[in-house]
């Protein structure tokens, strides 16, 4: 038993480990996330829009649900999660580990940012000027929201990983640590950013937002 199971094991490793096929790219989750997004965002401003059949409480309700989710999500990733991880694992646990909340995050996010736009309307003590800014200050969240996802997250998580395995090697006085070293902070740094930038525009909602609840 012991001689077959040491024979069988080097042979499933393999096949396990290799690809079946290449990636097409309708099969990667860019892909995906984008269609279902510009699926959700046509179809909620469509002028036949099944939305429409839906009470404005449900909608309203669905508004309020996907606003709170998302601020709360980004809220606590920012200012209690991250850096608690942050202060209290190895460094490389912790950048692993964030490369695998990340595009959850993104996509969490995403996705309930679409929904507040598609619902907008249904609040229907919001109008004129604070509905105009609630829809400029969600569209905000959503492009830096996007732009994180598709393009900085990945590159960040990329060059990351490539220092890492860098180190393991023993090779961070290289040039091409170095480099990466430098173009990290350049490409973390502006996902920072526009992480705040999507949080002080859910800040500005939520102003716009808290009106229609002690409107007389």
């Amino acid at each position: 038993m012991q001689v077959g199971a040491g024979l069988l094991t080097p042979t499933m490793s393999a096949v396990s480990s290799e690809e079946w096929t290449k990636p097409r790219l309708h099969n990667t989750a860019t892909f995906r996330t984008i269609a279902l997004l510009s699926a959700l965002l046509a179809a909620g401003f469509s002028s036949k829009s099944p939305l429409k059949l839906l009470p404005a409480q449900v909608l309203g309700s669905i508004h309020t649900i996907s606003f709170a989710t998302w601020f709360g999500t980004v809220a606590y990733t920012t200012f209690v999660a991250g850096i608690t991880m942050f202060k209290n694992l190895p460094r490389q646990t912790f950048g692993k580990l964030q490369a695998k909340l990340f595009p959850k995050y993104f996509a969490l996010s995403s996705f309930t940012l679409a929904l507040q736009l598609i619902t907008l309307k249904s609040l229907k003590a919001m109008t004129g000027k604070a509905a105009h800014s609630s829809a400029k200050a969600l569209g905000v969240a959503l492009l830096m929201t996007l732009i994180n996802q598709f393009y900085l997250e990945p590159k960040s998580t990329s060059n990351m990983m490539e220092r890492y395995e860098l180190e393991d090697k023993g090779e961070q006085e290289s040039d091409r640590y170095k480099t990466l070293k430098a173009s990290f902070g350049k490409f973390h740094g502006m996902s920072s950013l526009t992480n705040l930038i999507g949080l002080c525009a859910g800040v500005v909602h939520a102003v716009f937002l808290s009106a229609t609840l002690v409107a007389p």
